[in-house]
């Protein structure tokens, strides 16, 4: 049998309410039924921890007295422990815990109290509430980070999308304008002149971040430019693309550079040009 601690806050200590409670937990462990309906009241209403209201309402002597039944044969098989209590007037608070080991052997503990309420010495209200270790499942209406935010209103979306690709394009796009010999554009490639050397995107013109000033650019085709550089860790060719523009020249930034080039299967040329099945970064332009 759970010793049954207590306190009596704002009442007397020796009221019995605080034996009452503990011959109450002592029979409750133990599943004695016929002890614990000696000590309610013959109107008594028990609130249950388990059920759809959430829990289960008892009302009455034998309604009460299936409730306790119920819930017992509900956690036979954990170990039961009692907890403080602490006893208020004619009301009283009384915690609990279970112990129990599940199908992984793991052990967990449900936690728990009572809230009762007295009337001629006898427990005339219970109202059982209780934790348990589970896991909350994600809510079935919660929505996904893809609609969370709403889609743009479509004009502004086309202006958003429009404005992305007068800056931006792609090594798909410029493999098929070189494949079908519709190049009308001139790649430049931002590396350092060694890099470039060893492999660049055919037809690409060397054009390092550092050389690249009004006087050099003015050997470059009358056409607009597109920038790249070895890849997305590498921002040479964003910063090639702002020179170029603030130095008059329409300029559009190739995302991916080189590695998605050959990632992609693309080409290239120079003095050790890649072809697909060379994964190794130094295969793929970054040295002499």
């Amino acid at each position: 049998m759970a010793a049954l601690p207590h306190n009596t806050p704002g009442g007397p200590a020796d009221t019995g309410l605080d034996l009452l409670l503990a011959r109450f937990d002592a029979a409750w462990t133990a599943g004695d039924i016929d002890t614990l309906m000696s000590l309610v009241t013959r109107d008594c209403v028990y609130f249950a921890s388990v059920g759809p209201e959430p829990g289960t309402t008892y009302r009455g002597w034998d309604e009460v007295r299936r409730g306790f039944a119920e819930m017992l044969a509900y956690d036979r098989g954990r170990e039961r422990r009692g907890g403080l209590a602490s006893v208020c007037g004619d009301r009283a608070m009384a915690e609990w815990s279970f112990t129990e080991t599940g199908a992984d052997g793991r052990e967990r503990v449900i936690r728990g109290c009572d809230v009762f309420e007295f009337a001629g010495g006898r427990i005339c209200k219970k109202d059982a509430f209780r934790k348990v270790l589970d896991v909350v499942p994600r809510a079935v209406n919660q929505r996904s980070w893809v609609t969370a935010i709403p889609h743009a209103d479509p004009v502004q979306a086309e202006r958003h999308f429009a404005d992305k690709l007068a800056h931006e394009t792609d090594p798909a796009d410029v493999w098929q304008a070189i494949e079908s010999g519709t190049t009308d554009f001139v790649l430049v490639d931002c590396r350092p002149a060694g890099n470039y050397t060893k492999a660049h995107l055919p037809g690409a013109i060397s054009l390092p971040l550092s050389e690249i000033t009004a006087e050099r650019i003015k050997d470059l085709p009358d056409v607009p430019v597109v920038t790249y550089c070895w890849g997305p860790s590498c921002n040479a060719s964003t910063k090639g693309a702002h020179a170029l523009a603030a130095l008059g020249r329409r300029a559009k930034e190739m995302i991916g550079g080189l590695e998605y080039w050959v990632r992609e299967g693309h080409p290239t040329e120079g003095k050790r040009p890649i072809v697909r099945g060379q994964e190794r970064p130094s295969d793929w332009g970054l040295a002499l």
